[in-house]
């Protein structure tokens, strides 16, 4: 039988077509593969990535294992001149207050009642009821003593740390240490924790 005109043709176009709707998937399935290939897939948080928290080498002072301490207050140097500073006081005055008492009498009031209804009576009277009124009055003046300024010890170092371009620094230190500075030779070594600087 021979196949109408046309029809040959229509047979592979059917073919074509159901080659493509099998192909189709598949091919989607391929590209998205090598879509999420080329991107990446999102990377798991790791250590190295994690925030500086609590508890963390940069929160704790940690420096290559060890504990970062508070810087030493303690200064070493050359032992320069030593000054000390006389306590200044002056005198000054003021009120001299005393109490005062007088002695004063009040009237105080009693009563007492005896009977009942129309029986009933009230006495009253009256007795002396002595006090102390006492306040504070000014009797002349008296002198006190005030400190102007407070003693101080001072010592002055060269060399500072080492550092020869630190010298001549005055620090106010202890009367214990201003003593063993007395007692040295100007030059020594000396090494001490101030209570402040400057003099």
């Amino acid at each position: 039988m021979t196949n109408p005109p046309g029809l040959g043709q229509s047979i592979p176009s059917a073919k074509t077509s159901t080659a493509r709707i099998r192909v189709g998937p598949a091919l989607a399935a391929v590209l998205l593969a090598a879509l999420l290939s080329a991107c990446g897939s999102p990377a798991a948080p790791s250590d190295s990535a994690a925030p500086v928290g609590a508890g963390s080498p940069a929160d704790s002072g940690l420096r290559d294992g060890t504990v970062s301490s508070p810087p030493d207050r303690t200064v070493s140097g050359l032992r320069d001149d030593v000054r000390h500073i006389t306590r200044k006081t002056a005198t000054g005055t003021r009120p001299r207050m005393v109490e005062r008492c007088t002695t004063r009498v009040r009237k105080v009031k009693h009563t007492s009642s005896t009977g009942k209804g129309r029986t009933r009576k009230t006495r009253t009277w009256y007795t002396d009821d002595s006090y102390k009124d006492c306040k504070k009055v000014q009797q002349g003046t008296r002198s006190y003593t005030r400190v102007v300024r407070p003693a101080r010890w001072c010592v002055e170092l060269d060399n500072v740390g080492g550092n020869s371009a630190k010298d001549d620094v005055w620090y106010e230190v202890e009367s214990a240490v201003y003593h063993k500075a007395t007692q040295i030779e100007e030059g020594s070594k000396l090494s001490f924790t101030p209570l402040r600087r400057g003099c």
